[in-house]
């Protein structure tokens, strides 16, 4: 499909309390810096039993099938061995997102053997990394060959994401030919785009109807910069490889919590060899997979344990067109009869939108929330919570002395009448103080 139509792809059948995701904080401690990293260091590595306790909170109220083990950079974390070991001994699928940094092959085999099911590597350009400065995504390819030599050996599903930004959107189909040519280790690549909260003269941020400091010491996602350099959408990387990968098309999405239109999460599974992409499966493929998941284990997926399905995604051609079509054209050449195929899953995920009413439009069925104090929040925006105890809503000064604050959009119920004008004049002087150019922290 060349236009992106929600009614001819799969809606995941994810919701709040059935969702395959549980995504654990386990530090804020990080060995590099993002630009708009949601993440700031305020707190350290966190207590073991207090993880567990949330690992049981996502199992019991989530149904999981895997924890998305998070920070900060989880390498870094004094007892990750025995947190992976706790989360494999429950049932779970212990997933773990690294910066790769300290993925040196010893710890990676340790916690392989503990029963780490999963590995995702996050390096892109905008990242501070000694030694690789000033490298573009072409030039980092080199850096990701050596975490895909580390991970390989473990024979578990591995996966690389970027953040997009202005900067690298033009360089996505370069990973995605990098990543096909490693189809047979690399199983998975994410495309994360870049939001931030604007911090600018005239917008003020409200939390429960009182007005917070919203600067970029405050938030690593507070910016000044211009917002065409974080409105890149889930549609403008679908058509960018539309346009450049033979073979790639999405399958599956979920929608905005506030938009009729977007597209939050947008999945594609390919089916290919090292010379490219053979086809994709469609979305009668992927239905078919949660529910059977669902029925014979009792949750939903969003990783497989297996790291490659292989030929076995052919017998889809029996229920699915789309599948059909792609194993027509692998038996249409006798070539690939004698090679490997394997399957490699595209996500594209768009984060957080700001509406101009001030709602914020998170992902419906968001399957990256995380526990805080004993309550599900969005993870992306949980440094809102730990600055100001729950999220922050934009308002502009000139409206603000006329109206409340708007609904963020998240149903948490902190929504209140706004306070007078006067504390975002000296807010906005504050920034005006700073000055452009701060670069963001984490």
């Amino acid at each position: 499909m060349d236009t992106l139509r929600k009614a001819e792809l799969y809606r995941f059948p994810w919701s709040l309390n059935d969702n395959p995701i549980g995504w654990l904080e386990i530090t804020d401690v990080c060995n590099i810096h993002c630009k708009g990293c949601y993440r700031q260091t305020l707190e350290g590595h966190r207590p073991l039993a207090e993880l567990q306790d949330e690992v049981r909170m996502l199992k019991e109220f989530r149904n999981i099938d895997n924890v998305s083990i998070a920070g900060g950079e989880p390498l870094t974390y004094p007892h990750i061995e025995d947190l992976v070991a706790f989360i494999h001994r429950l049932g779970i699928k212990p997933y773990l997102l690294t910066n790769g940094r300290a993925a040196r092959p010893e710890i990676l085999r340790t916690l392989r053997r503990a029963g780490m099911a999963g590995l995702a590597f996050h390096i892109d350009m905008m990242q501070k990394r000694e030694g690789w400065e000033d490298k573009d995504e072409v030039g980092l390819l080199a850096l990701r060959e050596e975490c895909l030599a580390a991970a390989a050996p473990l024979n578990i599903p591995t996966s690389f994401g970027i953040t997009v930004y202005r900067d690298n959107y033009e360089q996505i189909p370069d990973l995605i030919r990098w990543g096909i040519k490693n189809i047979k280790y690399v199983h998975g690549q994410t495309f994360i785009t870049y939001r931030a909260a604007l911090v600018k003269p005239g917008v003020r941020y409200l939390v429960a109807g009182r007005e917070v400091d919203m600067d970029m010491d405050q938030l690593g996602y507070a910016t000044d910069e211009a917002p065409e350099e974080f409105n890149i959408t889930a549609n403008d990387v679908y058509h960018l490889l539309k346009r450049h990968i033979p073979g790639y098309d999405a399958a599956a999405y979920l929608g905005g919590s506030q938009r009729h239109d977007s597209f939050k999460w947008l999945i594609g599974y390919m089916v290919g060899t090292p010379r490219g992409y053979i086809g994709p499966v469609g979305p009668r493929t992927v239905e078919l997979m949660q529910a059977a998941h669902h029925f014979l284990r009792g949750t939903y997926f969003a990783y497989t344990r297996r790291p490659n399905l292989g030929r076995r995604v052919f017998l889809a051609a029996l229920f699915d067109p789309i599948a059909r079509r792609t194993a027509a054209r692998h038996l249409a050449n006798p070539f690939r009869l004698f090679q490997g195929v394997y399957g490699q899953s595209i996500g594209v995920i768009q984060a957080p939108d700001v509406l101009p009413d001030g709602r914020a439009d998170m992902c419906d069925a968001c399957p990256d929330v995380t526990v805080y104090k004993g309550q599900f929040v969005h993870s992306c925006r949980m440094d809102e919570w730990r600055r100001w105890g729950g999220y922050a809503t934009p308002v502009q000064v000139a409206e603000a002395a006329a109206q409340g604050s708007p609904d963020n959009g998240d149903g948490d119920g902190r929504d209140a009448p706004s306070p007078s004008a006067a504390p975002a004049r000296r807010q906005a002087a504050r920034q005006g103080a700073r000055g452009a150019g701060r670069k963001t922290k984490k």
